[in-house]
């Protein structure tokens, strides 16, 4: 996981998986970890009566997970839950639980396309570029999505494509992109894309232009590399 875990109650012998990010979990310290690094991931389907039984019986935490029953029957919010589950071990600090509160607050009044496209973009920041691409893509699978919003989705799939250096696939999606929003940005970056793919070493993009740009340390990279490769 990136880091050493204290834990100071018992561990499963049976894990937890956590799909999202293909984890198996130990200990409630695991599970707050995972919520702090990953809270934007998180979801409603979070509160699931399979990770409930878990703590439950594997952790022997009954008296939480009576508390995380009677939220979710009760219809008790996803912060809600995550807030019992952190007060339950301690893990994270309250500047840390206010961190991950501000987060879950920017899905609240938002339609379920509005959140996977948010959650799609912070895989992107995090550099996960083949989970952002697999996200990406499920969206635009949706009939309701058009426009400059859809726009803006192929945008950043090029994005995590140029990532990934595949360089013909984030030029066609660039332009896709900008054949919806019309948006210059998408343009010049899908001009950056061919002539990567080409193998030719584009301007770099103003730090003033996307945050969803090609990156301009990825860019320096990229031109030591085709200079490498031509010698």
């Amino acid at each position: 996981m990136g880091e050493l875990l204290l834990c100071g109650r018992e561990l499963a012998s049976v894990p937890y998986y956590i799909e999202s990010i293909s984890l198996n979990v130990y200990s409630l310290e695991e599970i707050c970890y995972y919520l702090k690094e990953y809270i934007d991931l998180v979801e409603v389907s979070f509160m699931d009566k399979e990770l409930i039984r878990w703590i439950g019986q594997e952790l022997k935490q009954g008296e939480l997970a009576d508390k995380l029953t009677e939220l979710k029957e009760q219809g008790g919010k996803l912060i809600e839950f995550v807030n019992a589950i952190v007060s339950g071990c301690n893990y994270c600090t309250p500047e840390e639980y206010k961190t991950m509160a501000e987060k879950l607050a920017i899905f609240e009044n938002k339609t379920e396309i509005e959140c996977k496209k948010i959650r799609a973009d912070r895989l992107l920041e995090k550099k996960r570029y083949q989970a952002s691409i697999l996200a990406y893509q499920k969206l635009l699978e949706h009939s309701g999505i058009s426009g400059a919003f859809a726009g803006d989705i192929y945008h950043n799939l090029g994005t995590a494509y140029a990532g990934m250096f595949l360089f013909e696939d984030a030029a066609e999606s660039y332009g896709k992109a900008f054949q919806r929003n019309q948006n210059p940005i998408s343009g010049k970056q899908r001009r950056a894309a061919l002539q990567l793919a080409a193998g030719i070493v584009p301007q770099a993009p103003s730090a003033s232009e996307t945050d969803y740009q090609i990156p301009e340390d990825a860019l320096e990279a990229w031109k030591e590399a085709y200079i490498r490769h031509s010698k």
